[in-house]
């Protein structure tokens, strides 16, 4: 997704109420395995001192290796986004600039998601593990 900094300086702001994908070919993360069911609801804005404001709320589900299983399972998750960015930083704009006056907010996205990761997550409830000498499910 680009958001165009000239069109959001005339209009003030990008208000999103939509799905989207992310191509898992160029964002990869070994923990995710896929993400399906993605919307976007929002806002994106510049601020009287020239900051990017961004409020987005980020859901879907990613497919995710269960924690006892090793089963691919599916992990609803919600992102929230409440950031200001300076749009004078260059190391924002060397990281998110896909040109002079396009954002890649995908990059975004994408990073707000890969917080959501859990540490282990297990749909596996009645399963019991036992071990005296060695572990078993």
């Amino acid at each position: 997704m680009e958001l165009d900094l000239v069109k959001l300086s005339n209009e003030n702001r990008f208000e999103y109420d939509q799905d989207f994908s992310i191509n898992l070919n160029i964002y990869k993360n070994k923990e995710i395995h896929d993400l399906k069911d993605l919307y976007l609801k929002g806002e994106i804005y510049l601020n009287s001192v020239s900051m990017l404001e961004v409020h987005l709320e980020i859901t879907g589900v990613m497919i995710i290796t269960d924690s006892v299983t090793n089963d691919f399972v599916d992990y609803p998750f919600v992102s929230k986004i409440d950031e200001e960015y300076d749009l004078n930083d260059e190391n924002f704009l060397e990281t998110y600039q896909k040109s002079q006056n396009i954002l890649d907010i995908m990059k975004i996205l994408w990073e707000n998601i890969v917080l959501e990761i859990p540490i282990s997550y297990t749909v596996s409830d009645s399963l019991e593990m036992e071990g005296n000498d060695g572990w078993a499910l």
